[in-house]
């Protein structure tokens, strides 16, 4: 599949029940119906590995591109917040702390991620939503 770059995407970690939970509760809940969620093992993703310098290993973070900026961990978290156009937005007053502290809380979230959740179901389930790009 060509790259459309005017297309927001998140790119997770198929394989992990937590992100694909909130891969799941993004496409519900935004309201600007622009985001879209693909994995990191899609052609899609190598796609944009390809034009980008610096781009993480999606098995870590969570990555969100939009208009040609890769953004990760917290700031992807928060941009994704913002661009929902819900309640959800008021995440970003999480700029008031800085960068080092907001990754290092999410790193320690991220690192544990796999023993939050193990409901293997929600993985399925999102990949029949139609804003999932293989």
């Amino acid at each position: 599949m060509p790259l459309n770059n005017s297309r927001t995407i998140i790119f997770i970690d198929d394989e992990c029940v937590f992100c694909n939970y909130w891969g799941k509760f993004i496409l519900k809940h935004d309201k600007s119906k622009t985001l879209y969620i693909s994995p990191s093992s899609s052609s899609i993703f190598s796609h944009i590995k390809e034009d980008c310098e610096k781009i993480p290993n999606p098995k870590e973070t969570i990555i969100l591109h939009h208009q040609n900026t890769v953004y990760e961990r917290s700031n992807a978290v928060m941009k994704i917040a913002l661009l929902m156009r819900s309640w959800h937005s008021i995440i970003v007053i999480g700029y008031i702390f800085p960068r080092f502290l907001r990754d290092f809380i999410y790193n320690l979230i991220s690192r544990n991620r796999k023993k939050i959740m193990k409901d293997k179901c929600v993985i399925d389930e999102l990949k029949n939503k139609e804003r999932y790009l293989f």
